[in-house]
């Protein structure tokens, strides 16, 4: 279980012995985490003509992606929903056999379904996998919180370059990456793809 879920699992627990008022006090902190924004994606923002390049890429539609049990999410024909910053999504993939670099990045489309406003920033846990080691999640990487255009309908896209360290490795068999979402948005998002960028 990643660390994060359990420390919201901890919360519960606590919140459910104090009362519902203690639950609202502290909710937002479990949730509130401080991922790593890598230099490479703030070198990609203002100086387009030096991000590292990628040659290839590979596309999960949002319907394949793995969804917790907790949070709010809705299958739509464009996407999925998911409202509010609690839950999680996720997706594990193969090392791609032309892999040879060193980080990737990932590209998240998504649709506003709503006017309610705020910022957002995407999280990404990235875990690498070998046969017969164990699970365990490290830290978080994230896109750039940025506001969230108020008016509905408005297609987004972020993203962020996954780098060595945080519980990742480019030489893991397989990949596992784990989004999460917060900021001060917690209205409708409707996440459509997720582009492997390597």
């Amino acid at each position: 279980m990643p660390l994060r879920h359990l420390l919201v699992v901890l919360w519960a627990v606590v919140a459910l012995s104090a009362g519902s008022h203690a639950w609202a006090q502290t909710e937002a902190p479990a949730r509130q985490i401080t991922p790593v924004v890598d230099p490479a994606t703030m070198l990609c923002l203002r100086t387009p003509a030096k991000c590292p390049h990628f040659k290839n890429t590979l596309s999960f539609p949002a319907h394949a992606l793995s969804r917790s049990s907790f949070g709010t999410f809705s299958v739509h024909t464009r996407g999925v929903n998911w409202n509010g910053n609690n839950g999680a999504m996720s997706f594990t993939m193969r090392r791609p056999a032309g892999f040879n670099g060193n980080r990737l990045r990932l590209r998240f489309f998504y649709e506003i379904t709503d006017d309610s406003g705020g910022d957002l920033q995407l999280l990404v846990t990235a875990v690498s996998l070998r046969h017969g080691s164990g699970f365990e999640t490290y830290g978080s990487v994230g896109t750039v919180s940025a506001p969230v255009p108020e008016s509905p309908t408005i297609l987004q896209e972020s993203s962020l370059i996954v780098s060595p360290g945080q519980g990742w490795s480019p030489t893991g068999d397989w990949w596992y990456f784990e989004i999460g979402r917060q900021g001060s948005f917690q209205g409708g998002l409707r996440l459509m793809s997720v582009a492997v960028e390597y």
